[in-house]
């Protein structure tokens, strides 16, 4: 190393370098400039930034967390005053029903019932019950099926001729029924006694259309199984005449009288009275022909 040069160490980012100076050969400046030219060449230790840099960043992201948590804030009160006024709305907006006080004749207060719209009232005992979802099913005593309407209406007319009861039923073919009852068994002896007169019979069920009232339902099949009992020579007892009675005068109460199905039950009601006054096998036979005319 040159006698004339000087070596100088620096600290650079926290290392030690040494760097060389070429002495002057020209006067010794004083030692105040030495000092001042020391102080120009000397490089102060590089500073880290990480820390300053890491202030804004935290600064940055307070600045963010905060402006999201005021969102939140803002938009729960946002849905609660929305709720709020929509329920205001549907509570006062929408009429609620009005409330009326029934008062007794003192002038208290007994009841309170709210207005809303009349429903029907139930039939009261004066008057026919209401239609029967279910229709009338009775069984038939059927005396033969024609191809021809008019074969069948000639052999109806003889039935009749002679007393018997006979309906028509249906066109091409044609059905003729000659007795009605409750059911299969009750018509068993009755049938019997047709074969007994050379008739070819046939026990059947059927749908009664036209008796729709359940009260009615019930006042047919009755009047039907006494007439098929007093035909079968069985007498009947005081028992069946009195109930048999008393739903008539229950019927005729009703208001009725206009309607054409309840004169043709209540005319073979009368017949039904009627035999049992004169002991006529006639009435009965007329019986059975009202009944059978509403399967029409």
């Amino acid at each position: 190393m040159d006698k004339h040069d000087k070596e100088i160490k620096v600290k650079i980012n926290g290392k030690e370098q040494s760097f060389m100076m070429e002495k002057s050969t020209s006067l010794p400046l004083p030692e105040a400039e030495v000092s001042a030219t020391k102080e120009e060449f000397s490089i102060s230790p590089i500073v880290s930034f990480a820390g300053e840099n890491s202030k804004p960043k935290r600064a940055a992201w307070g600045r963010f967390t905060h402006g999201r948590a005021k969102s939140a804030i803002l938009a729960i009160l946002l849905a609660v005053i929305v709720g709020t006024s929509f329920g205001l709305v549907v509570l006062y907006a929408i009429p609620k029903p009005k409330e009326t006080a029934s008062v007794d004749d003192n002038g208290s207060a007994i009841s309170l019932e709210q207005t809303q719209p009349q429903e029907k009232t139930a039939p009261s005992s004066t008057e026919p019950t209401s239609t029967s979802s279910a229709s009338l099913t009775v069984s038939v005593i059927q005396a033969g099926v024609f191809s021809d309407e008019k074969a069948a209406k000639a052999y109806a007319q003889k039935l009749q001729s002679s007393n018997l009861p006979a309906v028509l039923i249906g066109k091409n073919p044609t059905s003729v029924f000659i007795g009605v009852g409750k059911d299969k068994p009750s018509l068993s002896l009755l049938n019997d006694l047709y074969k007994q007169k050379g008739a070819d019979t046939y026990i059947k069920s059927m749908s009664v259309q036209r008796v729709k009232h359940s009260s009615w339902q019930s006042f047919y099949q009755e009047l039907a199984t006494l007439s098929v009992q007093l035909l079968e020579k069985k007498e009947a007892s005081d028992g069946q005449w009195e109930s048999l009675q008393k739903k008539y005068k229950q019927l005729q109460a009703s208001d009725a009288s206009s309607d054409q199905v309840w004169k043709s039950i209540e005319n073979a009601y009368l017949s039904l009275i009627a035999y049992r006054e004169k002991k006529d096998d006639a009435l009965l036979w007329k019986t059975q022909q009202q009944l059978l005319d509403l399967l029409k």
